[in-house]
C-alpha cells in the first residue's frame, strides 16, 4: 500500500489522503474512472495519475490537479490539462513501482493553513518572498504561476507553508 492524494474534479469536494494498492491497476482505474496515464513532476519526485481517455469521455476539467501539474512540470504548462478525478502519488522507483507521495507535498497540501510564495531571480539564489500570504494552496500556486509567466526576472517560484 502507498499513500496518495485524491483530487476530485468537483471543487466542492476536498482533496484527501488515500491508501492505494499501487500494484493493482484496477484500484487506480476505479479512482480515476478508467485507463490512466502518469504525468511526472520535475520536482519533487511525484506523479499525477489521471484518466487518459478524459477528452473522449468529456470528463470535467480538474482545476486543482492541473494547477499543481503546471507548477511542478513547467514544460507541460498550458500544454496538458487534467480532466476527471486524479491521484497524486510519488514517482516510480527504478523498477517502475509507484511510491507514496512525498511527505513534503502531504504536509503542504493537507496540513498547512497559510501559504507564501518564494521567487528565484538569479540561478544561484537567494529565494525571496513577498509579504503576501494565502489561506489556500490553490491561490498560492496560481500566484506563483502568474508571476513566473508574467515577470521576466522571475526564474522560478515555489509555494511554501508560512
Amino acid at each position: 500500500m502507498i499513500t496518495g492524494i485524491l483530487f476530485p474534479c468537483d471543487e466542492e469536494q476536498p482533496i484527501k489522503r488515500v491508501e492505494i494498492d499501487a500494484e493493482n491497476v484496477d484500484t487506480i482505474r476505479e479512482m480515476v474512472g478508467g485507463k490512466y496515464e502518469a504525468f511526472n513532476f520535475d520536482s519533487p519526485p511525484a506523479s499525477i495519475l489521471a484518466n487518459d481517455e478524459a477528452m473522449l469521455w468529456s470528463l470535467p476539467y480538474n482545476l486543482r490537479a492541473t494547477v499543481l501539474l503546471w507548477q511542478h512540470t513547467k514544460g507541460l504548462r498550458g500544454q496538458a490539462y487534467i480532466s476527471g478525478d486524479a491521484i497524486l502519488t510519488g514517482a516510480p522507483d527504478g523498477r517502475g513501482f509507484t511510491k507514496s507521495v512525498p511527505q513534503q507535498l502531504i504536509d503542504l497540501l493537507l496540513e498547512t493553513e497559510t501559504y507564501g510564495v518564494e521567487f528565484l531571480h538569479h540561478p544561484d539564489g537567494p529565494w525571496s518572498r513577498k509579504a503576501v500570504t494565502f489561506d489556500g494552496w490553490l491561490e498560492a500556486y496560481n500566484y506563483a504561476i502568474i508571476h513566473e509567466e508574467t515577470f521576466a526576472t522571475v526564474r522560478s517560484a515555489r509555494v511554501i507553508g508560512v
